[in-house]
């Protein structure tokens, strides 16, 4: 296999041999066909592409694992910087994509394929391999230009024979910026955007050095949280980490930083009950019963009532001995179940805008009409599973939203209608400084996903009564 180096616009490019040729090429092609499924299910369904990149893969088993990883990477490139690379093209098939029309050829799916391989400097070989193809020069960022990545999505423009100037403010829908707060730090959330995030782990097992040295054995480099010392982020994992001894023994389960966060902030105590109201898959309910010392019970309920097998099946495999299930209608806590937890957990069903970095699709699905509605739905949720919480007792509220229409103002309207409960001063997990009651965590606080939580504490009996 042969190869060689050539220097092309400041860029030193591998070139492969005729045999590495082949291969990139079959990989384009399988990374085209992912990416029309993807655009036809995201702006077309409605659909996560995390779901149709699953979907792509589950059909077409004859890829291997570099060439999903080729896939995947291209997809997301490409997510990643649709606000700068459907500026590329025309108005009116801009429009017809983004409706869901999608007519899109081969030569428009490489051209697509090109720029977002090399706005994040991927897979170089594959994108020369195109531009030659295609036939687009080589684009050359000016080197004198302020912002490195708008350099070359500037040259890529000329490349492609148009004169388009971008700004960070390309990454988001224009409408987005109405409904963030005024001092919301857009320069460095935007900057986020453009990278991938790491993958957290949180681990179930004290035996922290021990799991650490079986993930750098298999070639992964790993992010320590100071003040969280369970919690391992890696960086482009080398290998499958459900294969790992360690995860079928239940001593880890995948959960962002900032989703770790709001088990620190409810901080349950061992021998409490406790009540997850949308646990869905279950990653909260996990952390609580281990904060617990799996001691105390923890209940977790959702209204999709499926969404509770695959945390059965999460429990199980770590053996914990302190958790249960139940369905729940989203109706108020009633009877036995009214005022009986020491602990009420709402992660709310939300716009997801805080983790955009992770799920890039749904910068552009999401509407401003649905942030309205999440939000009235929240305030009903949170109505609901307040009357689970006794007196004395803590009610948590999180979203993994960056609005305050579903965070602050969600909190403001329910405190304001409840004056038996009362905002609850905590510390910040990732920093230590104290926080007066509400707290708006973002992605480059520590790497990861945005998110917001409240903390409550319900008056006792005698409170209110004085």
């Amino acid at each position: 296999m042969t190869k060689r180096f050539v220097q092309i616009g400041g860029v030193c490019r591998i070139v492969a041999g005729e045999l590495n040729v082949k291969k990139m090429k079959s990989q384009m092609k399988a990374a085209g066909n992912a990416l029309r499924a993807v655009l036809r299910g995201v702006f077309g369904e409605g659909k996560p592409a995390d779901r149709i990149l699953s979907g792509f893969f589950r059909e077409n088993r004859q890829y291997g694992s570099r060439d999903r990883q080729f896939v995947s990477e291209s997809v997301y490139a490409l997510l990643r910087n649709w606000g700068i690379l459907r500026r590329f093209l025309p108005e009116e098939r801009r429009a017809e994509l983004e409706s869901g029309t999608i007519r899109i050829g081969r030569a428009e799916l490489d051209a697509l394929l090109f720029a977002a391989l090399y706005l994040e400097g991927m897979n170089l070989p594959a994108a020369d391999l195109l531009a030659k193809e295609l036939g687009i020069p080589w684009p050359k960022p000016d080197p004198d230009h302020p912002s490195p990545f708008l350099a070359k999505a500037e040259a890529l423009g000329r490349a492609f024979g148009t004169k388009l100037c971008f700004t960070d403010r390309d990454f988001v829908p224009e409408w987005v910026f109405s409904l963030l707060p005024g001092d919301f730090p857009a320069e460095r959330f935007l900057a986020d955007l453009r990278r991938r995030p790491p993958m957290w782990l949180r681990l179930q097992s004290p035996d922290v050095d021990r799991i650490a040295a079986e993930l750098r054995s298999c070639g992964t480099k790993l992010l320590r949280q100071a003040r969280i010392p369970n919690a391992l982020g890696i960086v482009n994992p080398k290998v499958n980490l459900y294969t790992l001894e360690s995860f079928r023994r239940g001593e880890f389960e995948v959960q962002d930083l900032a989703s770790q966060c709001i088990g620190l902030v409810a901080a349950p105590k061992p021998g409490e009950r406790w009540l997850d109201t949308c646990a869905g898959a279950g990653g909260k309910t996990l952390e609580l019963a281990e904060l617990m010392k799996r001691s105390g019970t923890v209940v977790a309920c959702d209204v999709r009532a499926y969404k509770l097998d695959d945390l059965r099946a999460r429990a199980r495999r770590a053996g914990f001995p302190n958790i249960m299930t139940r369905a729940w209608d989203g109706k108020p806590f009633r009877g036995k179940q009214a005022g009986q937890y020491d602990g009420v957990l709402v992660d709310a069903p939300c716009s997801c805008s805080g983790v955009w970095r992770r799920n890039p699709d749904g910068r552009w699905t999401l509407s401003p009409e649905a942030v309205g509605e999440a939000a009235e739905l929240q305030k009903k949720i949170l109505e609901s599973a307040a009357t689970a919480v006794r007196p004395g007792g803590v009610l948590v509220y999180a979203t993994c939203s960056l609005f305050p229409r579903e965070n602050a103002e969600v909190v403001e309207a329910f405190l304001a209608a409840h004056e038996e409960f009362q905002l609850e001063v905590f510390a910040h997990p990732l920093t230590g400084e104290p926080c007066g009651g509400m707290l708006q965590i973002y992605s480059f606080d520590g790497d990861c996903d945005s998110m917001f939580v409240a903390r409550m504490r319900r008056r006792s009996g005698g409170e209110e009564e004085a």
